[in-house]
């Protein structure tokens, strides 16, 4: 029997380091021991028409930035059928202390949680930064809760290396999905929302799609622009580096806590998978015809950074050997005659 992932979580690609120590919190700043407060999606009032140039960004309390978010999202087709999806599958949203993270999913609890930044809610309603960036984060993760709902995960089903390569089209298409829905509140008269993701770790991401798009403005319609948005997204090893580092985390508690089972599937990665994790809301598949590729083109595939690469190898070799005593066995019947049941654990 497969384990299930039972958390997910995003950081964002510039954390801010917080000192150690006591921290004197003034009226700008949350108290850490304050737990989020989760609210239903569906209890979250988005209107479908507002005037987004008076939209208020004065908060008293957490409703009121997701109401926030939730009225501007509604401007957005993609992350309004996201929303809808997520608010169907019945999860939650709350925001809370993640120490400078994005977004923290409880996948049996189907609940959300954004980060403030350790800062109030109307201080957060006054810094367009940090609104925009709970805002860009919310719709990145409905876009990552749609993934959860339609995929196992990876590592159940295919090995290590497979696995590592789905959760980097899983991580690419959740941003290059964030800034299709930038695009749409832009061209609904939110052009705040937008010039926060050029200023982003995305932005470069989000300067190629503006490219091809006047160069051929059809290529929204038909998903090539958004394709060069995903492809853009490899080009920044820093991202690329972050999301295997991640992965190759979750990989490693999956073998921990296999119990000498094998936790790894051997299902043959197949190039349709790959295109699958693109399809959009509207049903456009903007890698159709591309998944061969990514599957054996270096640029997609290939892992660069060294200690990314030496925890890969660690990680298949502890899935040849039988740890007894922190003693490595390449067989288990030998692993049992060097120390019988009950010195050691196998």
């Amino acid at each position: 029997m497969k384990a299930e992932r039972l958390t997910r979580k995003t950081y964002l690609k510039k954390n801010s380091v917080r000192p150690d120590g006591e921290i004197t919190l003034y009226d700008l700043t949350e108290s850490q021991a304050a737990a989020p407060e989760i609210v239903a999606l569906h209890k979250i009032k988005h209107a479908a028409e507002v005037d987004l140039a008076t939209l208020p960004d004065r908060f008293e309390t957490q409703t009121d930035i997701l109401s926030w978010c939730a009225a501007l999202m509604a401007q957005s087709p993609t992350a309004l059928s996201l929303w809808n999806d997520a608010q169907t599958e019945g999860w939650s949203v709350g925001i809370g202390d993640l120490h400078s993270s994005g977004f923290h999913l409880d996948i049996p609890k189907k609940q959300i949680v954004l980060d403030h930044f350790a800062l109030t809610p109307s201080a957060l309603g006054r810094s367009a930064y940090f609104r925009n960036t709970v805002l860009v984060t919310f719709i990145r993760a409905l876009r990552d809760i749609w993934h959860e709902s339609r995929f196992t995960p990876f590592e159940n089903e295919y090995g290590p290396e497979d696995a590592l390569m789905l959760e980097r089209v899983r991580a690419a298409d959740c941003d290059t999905v964030t800034i299709l829905a930038g695009w749409e509140l832009r061209a609904a008269g939110y052009a705040e929302g937008w010039r926060h993701l050029i200023g982003s770790a995305e932005g470069d991401m989000a300067l190629v799609f503006t490219k091809f798009l006047e160069r051929d403005p059809a290529s929204l319609f038909d998903g090539s622009a958004l394709t060069y948005a995903f492809r853009q997204w490899y080009a920044d090893e820093s991202r690329v580096d972050g999301c295997d580092h991640e992965a190759l985390e979750a990989l490693d508690d999956a073998l921990l806590d296999a119990d000498g089972r094998q936790p790894f599937g051997d299902k043959k990665l197949e190039s349709e998978l790959l295109e699958a994790l693109s399809v959009l809301p509207d049903g456009t598949c903007y890698l159709a015809g591309l998944g061969e590729r990514i599957c054996h083109d270096p640029f997609f595939a290939g892992l660069r950074d060294e200690i990314n690469q030496t925890h890969l190898f660690q990680l298949m070799y502890d899935m040849e050997v039988t740890m007894v005593n922190n003693v490595p066995f390449r067989d288990k019947g030998l692993a049992g005659k060097f120390f019988p049941q009950g010195e050691g654990q196998i």
